[in-house]
């Protein structure tokens, strides 16, 4: 469950900042966003491919 729990409040906070309008809401500036969000986990999930925590 450790291991999803980061995931899970990046996913939560972006929805938090998408749905409460802290951007300006333009689709643009939201798929930006999301763009940004996917990227950061995805090498967040690389990361932890290459360097599990079991290991180091």
């Amino acid at each position: 469950m450790l291991y999803w729990l980061p995931r899970l409040c990046l996913f939560l906070l972006a929805a938090a900042v998408v749905g409460l309008g802290v951007l300006p809401a333009t689709s643009e500036d939201i798929a930006n966003t999301l763009i940004v969000v996917i990227l950061g986990l995805g090498l967040f999930s690389l990361t932890l491919h290459v360097f599990p925590p079991e290991r180091y």
